[in-house]
């Protein structure tokens, strides 16, 4: 039986990652709450449970912690993403059961979002390497996406993307009402209509 990577891990090390995150989930909901400048490293060590040293054992700054948050944010779209391009099939409730997948999954990231919508980070250094990451995890599936060319696939997959997040983020972060049942119909009949071949 293959070993999963967390048991590789020594007890000492699944420490460490553990306190990192619950750092950052503390940053996070903090900040998220009261503002980037309105919290001080005081504010997150304290709330966590931490001494000033603790935290700056893992995160050297405010920002450190920043950009750890969103390239966590990022690196679990990512993941999002592979199990898209990981489906057998492009029929709408398949579909839709990904996109109800998406939407808990930033359900559950409400304060992580916030930071990471917040404009703390320049992304310049990495928004088109995780882009072209998403693009290529999104369209793994060669075999359902050769219905397009290399270039309209490459083009579906990030029109795909963009629309998504900036819906995502209208609606869940900054506050635009929405049915949610609704709202992820949209998303599916979007997505569909989109993955079909137009030639």
């Amino acid at each position: 039986m293959e070993t999963e990577p967390d048991e590789k891990l020594s007890l000492r090390e699944l420490q460490k990652r553990k306190s990192r995150a619950h750092l950052m989930e503390t940053a996070a909901r903090l900040i998220g709450e009261r503002g980037f400048r309105e919290t001080t490293i005081d504010d997150i060590a304290k709330a966590a449970g931490a001494s000033r040293a603790t935290l700056y054992s893992y995160f050297p700054s405010k920002d450190a912690i920043v950009q750890a948050v969103v390239v966590e944010v990022w690196d679990r779209a990512e993941a999002l993403y592979r199990d898209f391009g990981l489906l057998t099939d492009w029929t709408r409730p398949t579909i839709r059961e990904w996109v109800e997948r998406v939407v808990e999954a930033w359900e559950a990231s409400g304060d992580k979002l916030r930071v990471q919508s917040a404009g703390l980070v320049r992304f310049d250094e990495f928004y088109l390497d995780y882009h072209r990451r998403f693009v290529t995890a999104l369209t793994a599936n060669s075999e359902l996406w050769k219905r397009f060319d290399d270039a309209e696939a490459e083009r579906r997959a990030l029109l795909l993307i963009s629309g998504l997040e900036l819906f995502l983020n209208t609606w869940l972060v900054r506050g635009w009402q929405a049915d949610r049942e609704g709202a992820i119909d949209t998303v599916t009949d979007v997505w569909c209509a989109a993955l079909q071949s137009s030639r």
